[in-house]
């Protein structure tokens, strides 16, 4: 069973990283991504830019983010955090940008940011359609693991969680069927797509498996 799972996985990850990457987020500086489709951002841009683009392939897509405004005291910055926010959307060749409240103040930022209503709005100024959700957790903050976070929210079909279940593989044509037969069938493909993947997508994979 667990070959059958792997399989299943690497075949997600292998179409994954064969999409072509057309969407592509703005991504201000009170934004911290933290992850996008369960794995690290593609960022690019500055380490000070006030805007950095976040890249993704057309289709559907998972971000998990932090909303961090921040407000001067004299000579200090007050940063206040959401909670991590879970969100789906479907977009194809287009550039989204985030649009959030504002608050007057620390204090109002505090009262209100487990709130905060915000949108996607694509290159025409038109809202995309998004579920979200906060992933929020109880007690201490510190040293919390996204990746193994956000794979659990998705195995319990969270509002914002991905589709990731396979319902069939489909071979190319020069893959010969007596070739998959037999009790090892499952083993077999494993090793196919396997070699299929591209290098950072059999990382992930190898990752993957540890984890289990």
């Amino acid at each position: 069973m667990k070959i059958k799972a792997s399989l299943f996985a690497l075949a997600a990850l292998s179409t994954s990283g064969m999409a072509l990457a057309d969407v592509t987020i703005s991504v201000p500086d009170t934004v911290e991504v933290l992850l996008a489709n369960e794995a690290k951002p593609n960022i690019s841009g500055g380490l000070f830019a006030s805007h950095n683009t976040l890249t993704l392939p057309d289709g559907e897509n998972q971000i998990l983010f932090l909303y961090k405004p921040y407000f001067t005291q004299g000579s200090d910055r007050i940063i206040i955090e959401s909670d991590p926010i879970v969100a789906k959307f479907i977009a194809n060749d287009t550039e989204l940008t985030f649009d959030f409240p504002t608050y007057r103040n620390q204090r109002d930022a505090k009262q209100n940011i487990k709130s905060a209503q915000w949108q996607f709005l694509d290159q025409d100024n038109q809202a995309v359609q998004v579920k979200q959700e906060q992933l929020a957790k109880e007690g201490m903050q510190i040293g919390r693991n996204f990746k193994l976070e956000i794979a659990e929210y998705n195995r319990h079909n969270g509002v914002a969680s991905l589709n990731n279940t396979v319902t069939a593989v489909t071979l190319p044509a020069n893959v010969a069927s007596e070739d998959l037969q037999g009790e090892n069938t499952a083993e077999q493909m494993l090793h196919f797509w396997y070699e299929k993947a591209d290098a950072e997508t059999q990382v992930r994979f190898k990752q993957f498996l540890l984890e289990q």
